[in-house]
């Protein structure tokens, strides 16, 4: 009967089984799997660090965008960087400083990650934005810890970058 490929005659057809060039690309697939994405299935490491670091960028854009919708003489916009905290702090002028609340902000990103931290590679922990969002000098804020380090720049222009 013609429409049984897999027997022919009581004998296997030409027809079933894989090549051997199949075989070898299904291989070097499941060899790709296993080194790439597998090891990233069983942890969670790295991910964390990577939120951090995409709400990070979002509120300091939002920041920077109050900054230049504020067109008061005075202004005190600063943003301060501790080492689990980062925003315009709940006393902003003078010192700044977070309160210990654990309410969630619009402009504070909180790391509740024991193993992450903040750290402003400029030395300074506080700066603030200007009326055309440029910052006060070129930023780099790296969120440190577990599995990777990951770097956020505002260059001089106010270009807020994830890297």
């Amino acid at each position: 009967m013609k429409s049984d490929f897999l027997l022919k005659n009581g004998k296997f057809s030409q027809y079933s089984g894989f090549t051997l060039i199949e075989l070898v690309i299904v291989i070097m697939i499941i060899g790709i799997l296993s080194v790439t994405v597998i090891p990233k299935i069983f942890t969670s490491g790295g991910y964390e660090e990577i939120g951090y670091q995409a709400e990070t960028v979002a509120k300091l854009r939002a920041i920077q965008l109050r900054a230049m919708q504020d067109t008061s003489a005075i202004q005190c916009l600063l943003v301060y960087v501790t080492e689990k905290k980062l925003g315009i702090p709940d006393s902003n002028c003078s010192p700044p400083s977070f309160l210990s609340n654990t309410e969630p902000s619009s402009t504070i990103v909180k790391i509740s990650e024991q193993s992450l931290s903040f750290d402003d590679q400029n030395g300074g922990y506080s700066f603030s934005f200007d009326q055309m969002g440029r910052p006060d000098q070129a930023r780099t804020i790296s969120i440190e810890g577990g599995e990777q380090t990951l770097i956020i720049t505002i260059n001089a222009e106010g270009y807020i970058s994830a890297n």
